[in-house]
């Protein structure tokens, strides 16, 4: 190997050493048990981004926001990206979405078994009281079909306006309502709560790559790379059960 070439392949490979050495920062909001500043327990998606980008040799560190400040503030490049969020034509057009998913979730109603709820189309919750939450893609869905949607700030508000008779159904993801109802509820109430098996959407959720910084499509690989290489390793269904065992 001739001194050009060697000069030539040491850049190459520090070039590749920094990049996978590289710390990032990415911004993401309260949704337990998918992603939480404060619960433990409400970590499951920050789990499985960490190690998948760790996998690649790249350390991450999390901001939590309200989701549309979040989304505001990655798109503008004051992060590397958010998750996780659903696939959209508005959000691949400010963003790069990863090819891989990260998490594949189903959003039903959620309602007391005392109510006898049914429904086949969106004309059927007309004479339901509905609960949403501010920035969610469930309830802007609902509002999309001309429904009347009482929003709050924060998704557990809907359970517990539920318990008190105050609305009649609310959309959850399964995993996030039965995180709340065994977070904040008795057993004797906790047995009150059920949910409608047909779902509003059953849809997987990606990382969204800010197109305004440098990189982002190599970021973006990167972490389908370590992500795929955890769900080949099996340890991404290991975190699932973590974060979801009692």
């Amino acid at each position: 190997m001739n001194t050009n070439i060697r000069v030539i392949f040491f850049i190459l490979c520090l070039s590749i050493n920094l990049f996978a050495q590289r710390a990032i920062k990415l911004l993401t909001g309260e949704w337990p048990p998918y992603t939480s500043e404060s619960e433990v327990k409400g970590k499951m998606a920050e789990g499985i981004v960490t190690e998948a980008f760790r996998l690649e040799g790249v350390t991450v560190s999390y901001e939590y926001y309200p989701w549309k400040r979040s989304y505001r503030s990655a798109k503008e490049g004051l992060g590397i990206g958010t998750f996780p969020w659903y696939k959209s034509k508005e959000r691949e057009k400010d963003f790069i979405v990863t090819k891989e998913p990260l998490l594949k979730v189903k959003n039903v109603f959620f309602h007391l078994k005392s109510l006898n709820f049914r429904w086949e189309n969106y004309d059927d919750l007309k004479k339901y009281t509905i609960g949403g939450t501010i920035g969610y893609t469930d309830a802007a869905l609902l509002q999309s079909k001309g429904l009347d949607v009482q929003l709050v700030p924060r998704e557990e508000l809907n359970l517990k306006k539920l318990l008190k008779h105050r609305m009649d159904i609310t959309p959850s993801s399964i995993a996030t309502a039965y995180y709340f109802i065994n977070k904040l509820f008795t057993k004797e109430e906790r047995a009150l709560f059920t949910y409608h098996p047909k779902a509003i959407f059953d849809s997987e959720m990606y990382m969204l790559i800010s197109k305004n910084i440098p990189d982002a499509q190599e970021l973006a690989d990167t972490f389908d790379q370590g992500l795929i290489r955890l769900k080949k390793s099996g340890r991404y269904d290991q975190i699932i059960a973590e974060f979801l065992s009692p």
